[in-house]
């Protein structure tokens, strides 16, 4: 992989993951969260078709609805009765907890004969304590989920749909699961199969190929006829569509002449995804193959192909719109002659989204001040705050904007994070032409602390005066040979604006389970409150019918709290998008910004985190059970010792189905332990207890802060309730009292 591409697709994995830091107490316990979907088959569609969808994960039983947001797409679940079989469950969990390949089924789509095989591998190789007994109830339990697994689904495209990825979800009896990638083209649509080179399957470029990879050693070969001087290129995209195939698919791609020679092999462009870009020498017949680098095969490889005169590394320009605006843009990129324009609605929201076009997905970056054009000539200087974009389509090209402004003004740079190849160097400089302030990519030997990517420079700007703010795309060469720094898609925006106090925040997850009749946290994670004073308050919008919230108050000394959604007895199923806003107080006034919505996926059972563009809440199932405290008080925890938390459990009448109660949100310093709940059980303790962290920020806690309230959750297969919102308190005399019992 060229250095410079594996740069642009690990900023491209931070932007869309979002990674934000935050400590979680009760690790992974969103991420279970069911319905899931794991992959798509096939994963994309052609305009005006209807294409037959199998869609595998966990928690797919009674699937009854296909959701789908944005225009065009639409469809339906195919009725399927799937029942797990969970007899055997209990000796699964009990014996297979720690077992990295087993832990997670939930997570990972295999075959019911790889379930078996993996079931046999671990017992063969790596001594796994299984009698024949246990592993054979084992390896009917794992079968099991993986037939149950799998439902298939109708996707109707209507003909005027745009190019792009769309969210699929769907609704099971027990709540919205999370969402599939499904891409919409424009070109013909062919079906991989299992062949040999000796019988390739005949292509006419240009085409799409959708493939699936399920058995070991599969290799699907692709025979086309070209033209000398035509530049063909072949797109894999596998690892961009799910970042789960990270784990067992590493695509391949090679190109064979006539004879069978192999002419070019790529496995790797955009991280994982192989492309190959190539002219042809001579008029004839060629043969591609697609393989798994290691030979692996799994009902998640899954992939899709472009083949043919396709563009690639395409953006749109201009890249940056006025929140709420509409424009024409023009797709640019690669191998793409024709530069068709389309009409953009950008949303009414700021940050960077993703719009569909005519060529496929394209990053849009929306902001709320008004956007000037590199190309836009004015005799006069443009007044900040506002949006500078432009880009860099010739080697050694620059382009300079005349800008005023008053006051002390943040330049940020958006490149690489919009998917541009470019790094771009940003110079503010003065009316003598002397550099203030520096943003963006810096060389090495330039005595400038160099940030590799995107960035962002303050500078003071003085009343009257004219300054101005250069744009150049230093030489990559070191790093990347055949890139000259340029290109029609080398497109950027620098958003200057008045520097002012900032906050960003994400809500995990996109897909919201809301039982009637009971009560569901919503996690929000702070990821900068820079210069923010004062409580973070979160809210959403547009709930559901039925449903009522709690924002979530994120103090001070937090990054992170919950909203609660709690559906009355009589909600009704529904299935609706929702979005939640984070305001918080600086010394210039409110700041409020739209909470990023992200899902939760695991590899090698650690949590990770995904953007997606839409989060959805379903109200969904019944109520099983109730539970409550035995003290309404608040928890009056203690710096040595443990305090008891009981808690009442009150079942329907037919339920004996397990749960596990547990407190999240705890101060820092103190812990909890979960506990199991048998059918007969009617009572759980906690003890609430110190857990060997410095306690001393919450015993000395600034007494004019929004107190810290721990929720009391109990989980009931993946689904977390709260029953209890239990405020937290240093006990009185606590330090005196244990102190004396001390001597």
């Amino acid at each position: 992989m060229k250095p410079t591409q594996n740069l642009r697709m690990h900023l491209w994995r931070a932007v869309a993951g979002l990674a934000l830091v935050a400590t979680m107490s009760v690790a992974g316990r969103a991420g279970a969260q069911q319905p899931r979907i794991n992959t798509l088959f096939p994963i994309g569609g052609r305009a005006g078709e209807t294409v037959d969808v199998e869609i595998r994960g966990s928690g797919l039983a009674g699937a009854d609805k296909l959701v789908v947001l944005g225009k065009g797409v639409s469809g339906s679940v195919d009725p399927a009765d799937i029942k797990v079989d969970e007899t055997n469950k209990v000796v699964f969990q009990s014996k297979c907890s720690s077992c990295h390949e087993l832990r997670s089924p939930a997570n990972r789509s295999m075959t019911p004969a790889q379930w078996a095989s993996t079931v046999d591998r671990m017992v063969r190789v790596r001594q796994a304590p299984l009698s024949a007994d246990e592993t054979a109830k084992v390896t009917q339990y794992l079968t099991a989920l993986a037939r149950a697994g799998k439902i298939t689904a109708k996707v109707q495209i209507a003909k005027d749909t745009l190019p792009g990825l769309y969210e699929i979800r769907v609704a099971t009896p027990k709540g919205i699961s999370t969402a599939g990638l499904f891409e919409v083209g424009h070109l013909p649509e062919l079906m991989a199969v299992n062949n040999k080179m000796e019988q390739p399957l005949p292509v006419s470029l240009p085409c799409v190929v959708n493939g699936s990879m399920v058995s070991n050693a599969e290799r699907n070969f692709f025979k086309f006829s070209a033209k000398k001087g035509t530049r063909y290129v072949f797109d894999l995209k596998a690892f961009r569509y799910n970042l789960l195939t990270q784990e067992f698919f590493n695509p391949n791609l090679r190109l064979y002449d006539a004879t069978g020679k192999q002419l070019v092999e790529n496995h790797g462009y955009f991280d994982l995804d192989p492309l190959i870009d190539w002219s042809c020498p001579a008029d004839g017949d060629y043969t591609l193959e697609v393989r798994d680098l290691l030979g692996r095969g799994n009902p998640g490889d899954v992939y899709r192909l472009a083949m043919g005169v396709v563009p690639y590394d395409t953006a749109i320009f201009p890249v940056a719109a006025t929140a709420g605006s509409k424009f024409t843009a023009t797709v640019v990129g690669r191998n793409l002659e024709n530069r068709p324009s389309f009409q953009v609605e950008a949303p009414t929201h700021p940050g960077i989204v993703t719009v569909n076009s005519p060529m496929g997905p394209q990053s849009l970056l929306v902001t709320n001040y008004p956007v000037v054009l590199a190309d836009a000539k004015s005799a006069s200087p443009t007044n900040l705050p506002a949006a500078l974009t432009g880009r860099i389509a010739s080697e050694g090209q620059s382009e300079n904007f005349t800008v005023q402004g008053n006051g002390r003004f943040e330049f940020n740079v958006y490149a690489t994070r919009l998917g541009a190849p470019s790094r771009v160097r940003v110079s503010i400089k003065n009316d003598k032409g002397g550099v203030i302030a520096n943003a963006g990519f810096v060389g090495r030997n330039d005595g400038i602390r160099q940030t590799e990517l995107d960035g962002r420079a303050v500078a003071d700007l003085q009343t009257g005066k004219t300054y101005t703010v250069s744009v150049e795309v230093p030489k990559q060469k070191d790093e990347d040979p055949e890139s000259d720094g340029s290109g029609p898609a080398f497109v950027y925006c620098i958003e200057a604006r008045p520097a002012a106090s900032s906050l960003e925040c994400v809500v995990r997850s996109s897909n919201i389970s809301i039982r009637p009749g009971m009560a569901t946290p919503v996690e929000i994670v702070l990821a900068r409150r820079e210069g923010i004073t004062g409580d973070v308050t979160v809210t959403p919008t547009n709930l559901p019918a039925g449903v009522t919230a709690t924002p979530a108050i994120i103090q001070p000394d937090r990054n992170r709290g919950w909203v609660i959604l709690t559906a009355n007895g009589n909600a009704t199923p529904s299935e609706q998008p929702m979005e939640f806003t984070a305001t918080g107080k600086s010394a210039a006034g409110d700041v409020t910004v739209r909470a990023i919505p992200q899902e939760i996926y695991r590899v090698n059972n650690q949590p990770r985190y995904l953007k997606r563009e839409d989060c959805v809440a379903a109200v969904r199932g019944k109520m099983d059970f109730t539970a409550s405290l035995v003290d309404n008080g608040p928890i009056r925890v203690r710096p040595k010792k443990g305090v008891e938390v009981k808690v009442l459990i009150d079942r329907k009448e037919g339920f004996r189905g397990p749960l596990v109660v547990q407190i999240d949100g705890l101060p820092l310093g103190w812990v909890a332990n979960q506990e199991g709940v048998g059918p007969d059980q009617k009572e759980v303790t906690l003890i609430v207890r110190p857990d060997g962290n410095n306690r001393q920020p919450f015993l000395q806690r600034d007494a004019t802060w929004t107190g810290i309230h721990a929720m009391v959750i109990v989980t009931q297969e993946e689904f977390d309730f709260v029953v209890a919102t239990p405020l937290v308190v240093k006990a009185d005399h606590a330090d005196e009292e244990e102190k004396s019992q001390d001597r």
